[in-house]
């Protein structure tokens, strides 16, 4: 993924369950709600083998 000035980006939360259904939340600065999901695959094992645990991407203002 090709470097962003921080200026340039937003702060995402990133909502995602285990598989005991427990919520979990990270939060990430990224250009847009795609790039959040990216950045969360490749920083939570987690979110990068189990993808469809993610529940929402909200943008924080």
């Amino acid at each position: 993924m090709p470097s962003t000035p921080i200026k340039s980006c937003k702060k995402y939360v990133l909502s995602y369950k285990d598989s005991l259904k427990k919520t979990y939340q990270v939060g990430f600065y990224a250009r847009d709600s795609y790039d959040c999901l990216m950045l969360a695959r490749e920083f939570n094992s987690y979110i990068h083998d189990h993808p469809r645990s993610v529940v929402r991407i909200q943008q924080k203002f």
